[in-house]
């Protein structure tokens, strides 16, 4: 015997019911950063050692970082620590900002001497000295580890990065749901980032590499200082609309946007708990309103239902009658 839709409804009964209410737009930019290599049981807290000291946004290109602390104690390569640190404290030495796609792939690279204003006694100009690269004590900072983690020279940070998903109207709408007893509270968000581990140690090692072989180069040719040379103003043709082209502008664009620096509020501070309760939920419910629907049920299904070969779901035609005929075979036989 096939189960009835009594039976049905006894089988997955409805548990719980909850009012549900959409939160007014708030002035705040409310996203949702998804770590994906990272197991959803390590909260990024005070509490464990790993609030992140270092949250940056660029709002134009929409490229957000955050710095998580690494524990440098325990199952930590000191040498490594030392060479990636030391690599990036003298690339952001010379200028650079970003790394990677965040920076539109783009390497600040030392500027040439300039001349100084005083004059030595043969009337040469002195060049003005660059930023020093040649810091190479890894022994020392590997023997004062502590000392050197310290004053900079160690990777003691773990760098997460993503650009914003905004809503483009296109896709999916996504919100975000609070309960509270028998509520359900809904808040739109602006946009998605996922956020994966990045390689900027990787990237400043490559980079200073690049600099001492430039640097090498100089000493065998000779370094060569910046003068003023005469230029000529030419017409380009106006363009930019092919792919390549977009491309460049974007990463050119990426590239001298600023970092914008946020503070990070912990998970159990005061202040995240008020804006939780400020923002995500509607203070008075009384006199929230109604949503109502601009469609019956029917019409819903028909929008919803995507059947092939045509749009919605399409009437049933009632069955024609059919009228069954009956030949005998004599009568074939006579027509024959």
């Amino acid at each position: 015997m096939a189960p009835t839709a009594a039976d049905a409804d006894e089988d997955d009964p409805v548990v719980t019911e909850y009012d549900v209410f959409i939160t007014p737009e708030i002035q705040e930019q409310l996203y949702v950063l998804q770590y994906l290599n990272r197991p959803p049981d390590e909260r990024l807290v005070e509490e464990t050692g790993t609030k992140p000291s270092s949250l940056r946004i660029k709002p134009q290109s929409g490229f957000v970082e955050v710095d998580v602390p690494v524990d440098i104690r325990n199952n930590f390569n000191r040498q490594m620590g030392v060479r990636w640190g030391e690599a990036l404290r003298k690339t952001k030495q010379i200028g650079q900002k970003a790394y990677g796609i965040a920076a539109g792939f783009e390497r600040t690279m030392p500027r040439p001497p300039r001349p100084a204003p005083s004059t030595a006694v043969d009337n040469r100009p002195t060049p003005t000295p660059g930023p020093t690269l040649d810091d190479d004590n890894y022994d020392d900072y590997i023997t004062n580890f502590e000392d050197a983690n310290e004053k900079g020279h160690v990777l003691n940070t773990q760098t997460y990065g993503g650009q914003i998903q905004p809503d483009d109207g296109k896709g999916p709408n996504y919100m975000l749901g609070s309960f509270r007893n028998n509520e359900l509270h809904l808040t739109k968000l602006k946009g998605l980032v996922q956020m994966r581990t990045q390689f900027h140690h990787i990237d400043a090692l490559a980079q200073l590499d690049a600099v001492n072989r430039r640097r090498e180069k100089e000493q065998q040719e000779g370094a060569k200082t910046v003068e003023p040379k005469a230029f000529m103003p030419t017409v380009k043709r106006a363009g930019g609309d092919t792919a390549a082209e977009v491309t460049q502008a974007l990463m050119k664009a990426t590239n001298q946007e600023k970092w914008q620096r946020l503070e990070y509020e912990d998970d159990d501070s005061g202040t995240a708990y008020a804006t939780y309760a400020d923002c995500l939920f509607v203070n008075n419910t009384d006199v929230a309103p109604k949503l109502h629907a601009e469609m019956s049920n029917s019409e819903y299904l028909n929008t919803v239902s995507a059947p092939s070969g045509g749009k919605g779901i399409k009437k049933k035609l009632p069955h024609k009658r059919q009228e069954l005929v009956e030949i005998s075979d004599e009568s074939d036989e006579e027509d024959a």
